[in-house]
């Protein structure tokens, strides 16, 4: 890090704020500048460089302490939030379906790879134009165009598909076999900001061929493709729900960051070093927040493709479960009352520890959510013959009885949940590690006491073939 610079070098061809701008932009530090000079141009090409802080002589040791500090946490937030943008871009970018974003006039803000492909547009040519110029439908039977449904969504604000038989006409006029679906992009004031359009080829990905339309017309025919365009629609639909779950889920802690950035920033002469520290920790839980939410969607896709790595080895649980309530413990503090009960500190077993780490954080996580500040929560371990059992017990909000059947379901949430954020990945993640194991999860529940969340996992856990 570059502590302080002069604005004036004492040799060479640039002065100090050239030096500061090239080091900021070719090796991305952070700059502080300790200058005497206040005047307006001086001023002007200082913020330029994007520094971190700039001090005016004379200053004070703490002035300068405070506004390193603040220079160096606030370099780690935005070096962890280009690392979460560039791992949500190749996500999107390897996505075989076609992705399509907009503003809320219609104009396109955003293609990934795919759908350059199927559109024949590439983002450099189709960025602001309005959608129904560049994603364009036909009827297969009719030969007729059909309006898109995009500029529909941003008016009504609900997801819609498209119709049966119909088939996007590409840059080149060449026609693919797809499904789709609009979902709009809402604000949490519930403002329609744009919509995002998934694409999916049915024509390259089932290897239809090109027959004649007398065969589409076919009673048989038709009632094949209603059944493939009715299970593709499944599927973009919870895609399109994942995408907005994430891009919903990402607002809140990048708003945070955002504004306690702004504050230390600009008034952290006039702060506190304990106010100072609390928008530190507020910067730093929200990027755990974002890491939580990226690693859930990455887990969850694992999942649902039946590719989770699942690789058993012996290891000492009493002690993973001991440094898992210590992580907690230092994310919060003395907020809330984590408690770790076991039987033996030597229970040795046979398990995946990735995917015991995702079962038993996922329900600490839950139940730090949903109790109440200084609330008290357990994690048991013990053994029972050839099984090892895991209770996370808490003191929350419980589950509503008519909720019970379906806790473990994709994307629920309880519906006293409120205003608690939350994706509804978590437990259906767990759910399906435990099964991995061959083991089984259980839960007690009562509205306004707390619920207790049982896994019994086997010592030795059997190894997929």
């Amino acid at each position: 890090m570059v502590k302080s610079i002069d604005h004036r070098l004492q040799a060479g061809d640039i002065d100090g704020i050239t030096a500061a701008g090239r080091i900021r932009e070719k090796l991305k530090l952070p700059v502080v500048y300790l200058s005497a000079h206040s005047d307006d141009a001086t001023l002007e090409r200082a913020k330029l460089t994007q520094p971190f802080g700039y001090l005016i002589k004379p200053f004070n040791e703490r002035d300068l302490r405070v506004t390193i500090e603040t220079a160096l946490h606030k370099h780690r937030s935005e070096s962890h939030l280009v690392e979460q943008k560039q791992l949500l871009e190749m996500i999107l970018r390897s996505a075989a379906d076609a992705v399509v974003a907009t503003d809320q006039t219609g104009a396109i803000k955003y293609m990934n790879p795919a759908a350059e492909k199927l559109t024949g547009w590439p983002f450099s040519e189709a960025c602001d134009k309005r959608i129904v110029e560049v994603v364009k439908f036909v009827n297969e039977i009719t030969g007729e165009f059909t309006d898109n449904q995009a500029m529909r969504v941003l008016k009504e604000g609900r997801v819609l598909y498209l119709d049966q038989h119909m088939a996007l006409v590409a840059r080149d006029t060449t026609q693919s076999q797809v499904t789709d679906s609009v979902s709009p992009i809402t604000h949490d004031t519930g403002e329609i900001n744009g919509v995002v359009v998934i694409l999916s080829d049915l024509s390259e990905r089932q290897q239809i061929p090109v027959l004649e339309k007398e065969i589409f017309e076919t009673k048989q025919l038709q009632e094949e493709t209603s059944k493939t365009l009715a299970a593709q629609q499944e599927l973009n639909l919870l895609k399109s729900h994942l995408l907005s779950i994430i891009a919903h889920e990402y607002r809140t802690p990048l708003a945070v960051i955002q504004g306690s950035s702004e504050i230390l920033r600009y008034y952290s002469k006039n702060l506190s070093p304990e106010t100072t520290e609390s928008y530190f920790e507020r910067i730093q839980f929200s990027v755990e927040r974002m890491n939580q939410l990226i690693n859930d969607v990455l887990v969850f896709n694992q999942a649902e493709a039946g590719q989770l790595p699942f690789e058993p080895s012996p290891f000492n649980v009493t002690a993973f479960c001991r440094d898992l309530i210590e992580e907690q413990r230092l994310l919060l503090g003395s907020d809330y009352n984590l408690n770790f009960n076991y039987q033996s500190s030597g229970i040795v077993a046979n398990l995946d520890q990735q995917l015991l780490h995702i079962i038993i954080s996922n329900l600490l996580t839950n139940a730090i959510k949903y109790s109440p500040q200084g609330g008290s929560i357990s994690l048991s371990l013990w053994c029972e013959l050839d099984k090892i059992c895991l209770q996370v017990q808490d003191q929350g909000i419980g589950i509503p009885p008519a909720d019970h059947y379906k806790l473990f379901s994709t994307f629920f949430r309880a519906s006293n949940v409120g205003s608690i954020s939350g994706t509804g990945l978590g437990l259906s993640i767990v759910k399906k590690c435990v099964d991995l194991h061959r083991g089984q999860i259980s839960f007690t529940s009562e509205v306004g006491v707390g619920t207790t969340f049982t896994v019994t996992l086997p010592v030795t856990s059997p190894t997929l073939a």
